[in-house]
């Protein structure tokens, strides 16, 4: 009765009317709670009621039988209950000797060991793992028109069979899921990080190439995000309050926005989640042998030059003389210079003319006027080629990220390239081998480290679909926070080459040129310049950037701004003549006696003042032109050389990348006022729903995500648990005791044993430690789990005709996985390999549309487990969907299970079930002599149905088996035998469980 009055006020909301009911009532949080008070109490143990069954569970079922006068059916046979539990547990079918071994004895012992054997079987992790798949939305393409791929999206599903194959506590599974990146890692056994895979689970929906409106698509993107995080977790549909508070259950809309801002902290990566945690580790250990091995080495440099800078300002003269239009092999000749020298000052002078960062800018524009001759007093050029005023001002800019100073910008990088913070002013910029010290920091920056040049990807690695380029710079990135563009004019204060992604309201498909400017690409030669990035399009959009050297390429950062200008200037000082007055031969020896001034402070050891850093840079970068020994250079720091080498040596270069999330900043979003993005509301700050009564997560410069994680993952957390033990029992069973397994709210199904729910949950917790496989243990070791699927008389099968009340166990369809791996199983083809890349579906030419998979996978997929077929989301397999595959679009905890005429089809004409029937009965033949035909059928019936055949199907068998070779070709051979096995394939007992 309440499913109907539920059904009629939606039926009211539809037609707009505002009569009587709960949507025409204000939101009353109380009320809401205390019509469905059970979910939000805390699971505890309930008083087991008393009775005949073995276990608690037996008897909480008995009771409610008894008060309603049924009877309980009788129990299984061995056989019955071996095939039973075995496709539960491990989604296979039992071998013959098992089946043959187990008959002999099956005791309550004897069910123990069988039971815990198939838990420690890693095709428990499979098979439960791919019962988490469908809640999770699991895809390894994207889906709409092209169906571009997710890449490396298959981590996260062998992810998730390693963890339901240890036994992860699931309170641990949902922190992983949530917040893994943030957590200490679960190391698995190569110390790769298994935690920051599980929030894989984020980015394998769908997503839109080239979205016209790009806000909107974003908001679809969380709404799905949404919809599966609150499904999972807490089997609430939050989602359903994006646009007002929930009709129904006691969340507002609030609420989810609330959980919006959670999600939106965060953004894509592909992650190095084998070697992320030793490089972090190795990251520190490398700053520490730099922090030592950098000063010496500056020392050697400046010894090296303090002798060879007198001669500079007779360079530089006779460089402007070449500029000027004489040879240089006359200038030479005439000065005692070396030509090549002078030619080499010559390119420095012209390349420090468009480089304003440069100490040598002014000399350089000094040297090109034509006015400013020897000898030639030119106060006027002087002031106009060393301007007053260009030292930063960040007046009437917005700063967005700022490395210059530590501490003005959280750090936060994707890998160890950059080392473990911001590098100070005055610290050694290192380089190649050939040029070990390639400069100094000026203010401060966030500096590419090339030690780390080694980094590669392991092999079979894919690669991002269209233009992000993700999985090329995953390792190798540096964030900034998340933004609201103005203007669009961003500028970035970097030297060397970089490549900058734009996450403009997260989206990451980029193709084509509709969004193409969200991703950019500069090249500074060397000098510290400003560089533009045009996003005026995207003004009053979220984002973040990512900021990445292309390859082995150096880079330094130190500032990204906002300002419909290019900024003036740089937050570092430059060198200025002395005066006002002066000749271009005095500035020139003003410059020279300035760099042997800084040589000298660098051979001494002594700290560089800030106006001197710049020189110092210059000279650092430029001693070639001076003569200087690198090898000298080299060797001052060769100890700490040795000892990164010999580290290196060591490490792990190569990972495999994994989707992941990582982690930005932290994101309060605004209610949206009937869903609109563009009409924003009051702040929601971040939380939990606040019926759940935890406190708000509130305002971090985190994502929050850490304390969502804690808050789902509470003990006290009244659905968590509760919905996960109904999950297992809906597996176990066949049907959930809430039916609705992702829906515990009001539009749900009530709970038919709420007190029995209760007190798994509580156990779950209190008991098992939150194991799933220990509570998969408990139920199928019941006496419920054992019972026959025939009810025990007529009356019973009369009061109870859907099973409400567990009288006997359900017959029950296999899903389309379970369906082919019993194929291949029973065929000798599986291949039990666990884990490993996708394998292609098998294309037919039914198969068809845009994305269309360029390469077909083998007829039978190469006998691995259905768990590792390619799931591309427009290229689905025939067979999987005739058998009710979902498509991966929200959470699925419960699948359709229909009967249709299409899935016999299937059965009797689908290629691969004809193939295997023919694998098999070579299999038969090899196993069984000629001439036998009843041993043959045993055999057959043996490994179809896990039981022998019946005297009636034994004679019926020999019948057919004559009329098959009558119509065979030849009246013998094979052939028949191939029809016969094709027949028990298509037999309903195959397809079903007992």
């Amino acid at each position: 009765m309440k499913r109907f009055r539920a059904v009629l006020v939606v039926v009211a909301v539809l037609a707009g009317a505002a009569g009587e009911g709960v949507c025409a009532e204000a939101f009353d949080l109380a009320a809401r709670k205390a019509r469905m008070g059970w979910i939000w109490e805390r699971p505890r143990m309930r008083e087991v009621p008393e009775g005949s069954g073995a276990t608690e569970v037996d008897r909480f079922l008995e009771a409610g039988m008894r008060e309603r006068g049924l009877r309980m059916a009788g129990a299984a046979d061995a056989r019955t209950w071996l095939r039973r539990v075995s496709f539960v547990v491990t989604g296979l079918p039992p071998g013959l000797e098992e089946v043959e071994a187990f008959a002999a004895d099956a005791s309550r012992e004897a069910r123990e060991r069988v039971v815990d054997g198939m838990l420690a079987s890693p095709h428990f992790g499979e098979r439960w793992a791919r019962h988490w798949m469908d809640v999770m939305r699991y895809a390894e393409s994207r889906g709409h028109e092209d169906d571009f791929v997710i890449a490396n999206a298959w981590r996260y599903r062998d992810y998730l069979i390693r963890a339901f194959n240890a036994d992860v506590p699931y309170d641990r599974l949902v922190k992983e899921h949530l917040a893994g990146d943030l957590l200490e890692p679960r190391r698995g056994p190569g110390g790769e990080n298994e935690s920051v895979l599980g929030t894989g689970w984020a980015f394998l929906g769908e997503e839109v190439h080239n979205p016209v409106d790009i806000r909107q698509d974003e908001c679809e993107r969380i709404d799905n995000k949404i919809d599966v995080l609150s499904k999972a977790f807490l089997g609430l549909t939050v989602a359903c309050a994006r646009c007002h508070d929930h009709k129904f259950d006691a969340v507002t809309q609030r609420d989810y926005y609330a959980l919006s801002g959670l999600v939106q902290g965060a953004a894509f990566r592909q992650v190095r989640y084998e070697t992320m945690e030793s490089h972090g580790v190795a990251a520190g250990k490398v700053a520490a042998l730099r922090a030592a091995q950098g000063p010496r080495m500056l020392m050697a440099m400046g010894r090296e030059l303090r002798g060879k800078v007198r001669r500079v300002d007779e360079l530089l003269l006779a460089a402007r003389r070449v500029l000027f239009g004489e040879a240089v092999e006359t200038v030479a000749a005439e000065t005692g210079l070396d030509g090549g020298v002078v030619g080499g000052w010559l390119t420095a002078v012209k390349a420090a003319v468009g480089a304003g960062g440069s100490p040598l800018h002014g000399v350089a524009m000094l040297m090109h006027e034509p006015g400013a001759g020897d000898g030639v007093n030119v106060p006027e050029l002087i002031g106009k080629c060393f301007p007053v005023g260009e030292r930063w001002d960040a007046g009437g800019m917005r700063v967005i990220a700022d490395w210059s100073r530590a501490g003005a910008t959280v750090w936060r990088v994707d890998g160890p390239v950059y080392g473990v913070g911001v590098k100070r002013a005055g610290e050694v910029v290192f380089g190649p081998e050939g040029r070990p010290v390639s400069g100094l920091v000026l203010g401060g920056a966030a500096v590419r480290d090339p030690f780390w040049d080694r980094l590669a990807l392991a092999a079979g690695t894919e690669m991002d679909s269209g233009e992000l380029g993700a999985a090329g710079r995953a390792g190798k990135t540096l964030l900034t926070p998340k933004f609201t563009i103005g203007g669009g004019r961003l500028h970035y204060l970097m030297r060397g080459r970089a490549q900058v992604y734009a996450g403009v309201d997260g989206h990451i498909m980029l193709t084509g040129g509709l969004h193409g400017g969200m991703r950019a690409e500069f090249d500074t030669a060397g000098e510290w310049r400003w560089v533009t990035h045009e996003l005026g399009k995207y003004e009053g959009h979220r984002a973040h950037l990512e900021m990445a050297a292309p390859g082995d390429a150096a880079l330094e950062v130190a500032m990204v701004v906002e300002a419909a200008e290019v900024p003036k200037g740089f937050p570092w000082e430059r060198w200025r003549p002395m005066g006002g007055k002066g000749t271009l031969a005095a500035v020139v020896k003003g410059w020279r006696d300035e760099i042997g001034a800084v040589a000298e402070l660098m051979a001494s050891g002594g700290p560089l003042p800030e106006g001197k850093l710049a020189t110092a840079d210059w000279l650092v970068r430029n001693g070639g032109l001076m003569g200087v020994d690198f090898g000298v250079v080299r060797e001052a720091g060769a100890k700490e050389a040795g000892e990164l080498e010999e580290m290196a040596r060591g490490m792990r270069w190569e990972s495999a990348l994994g989707v992941s999330w990582g982690e930005v900043s932290g994101v309060d979003e605004r209610v949206m006022e009937r869903g609109k993005y563009s009409k924003p509301g009051v702040v929601a700050a971040r939380g939990m729903p606040e019926a759940f009564g935890y406190p708000v997560i509130g305002e971090m410069e985190g994502s929050g995500r850490a304390a969502l994680a804690e808050q789902v993952a509470d003990a006290g957390n009244p659905l968590t648990a509760r919905v996960m033990v109904n999950r297992i029992w809906h597996h176990v069973f066949g049907r959930g005791i809430v039916a609705t397994v992702d829906n515990f709210g009001w539009l749900g199904e009530r709970p038919t044993h709420p007190e029995l729910l209760d007190h798994l949950a509580a156990q779950f917790v209190m008991e098992d430690g939150w194991s799933v496989k220990r509570m998969v243990r408990r139920l199928v070791l019941s006496d419920a789990f054992g019972r026959a699927s025939v009810a025990a008389d007529a009356e019973t099968e009369g009061k109870d005709p859907m099973n409400v009340w567990w009288h006997r166990m359900p017959v029950r369809r296999l899903e389309g996985e379970a369906i082919r791996d019993a194929l291949l199983t029973v065929s000798g083809r599986l291949d039990r390999t666990v884990g490993g890349v996708p394998v292609p579906v098998h294309l037919t030419d039914f198969i068809v549309g845009r994305g269309r998979p360029g390469v077909s996978g083998p007829l039978d997929g190469g006998g691995r487990r259905s768990v590792y077929t390619s799931v591309r989301r427009n290229f689905l397999s025939g067979m999987m969907l005739a058998f009710d595959y979902p498509v991966p679009f929200s959470a699925v905890g419960r699948r359709n299970v229909t009967n249709v005429p299409a899935q016999a089809l299937v059965m009797l004409n689908d290629p691969m079930v004809r193939e295997q029937a023919e694998v098999w009965v070579r299999r038969m033949v090899a196993a069984v002599p000629e001439g036998d035909d009843a041993a043959r059928v045993r055999w057959l019936f043996g490994w179809a149905f896990s039981r022998l055949p019946t005297k009636e199907e034994e004679v019926a068998a020999m019948e057919s088996l004559g009329e098959m070779r009558a119509l065979a070709e030849g009246g013998a051979g094979e052939a028949a035998w191939v029809e016969f096995a094709h027949g028990l394939l298509g037999a309903s007992e195959f397809i079903y469980l007992k």
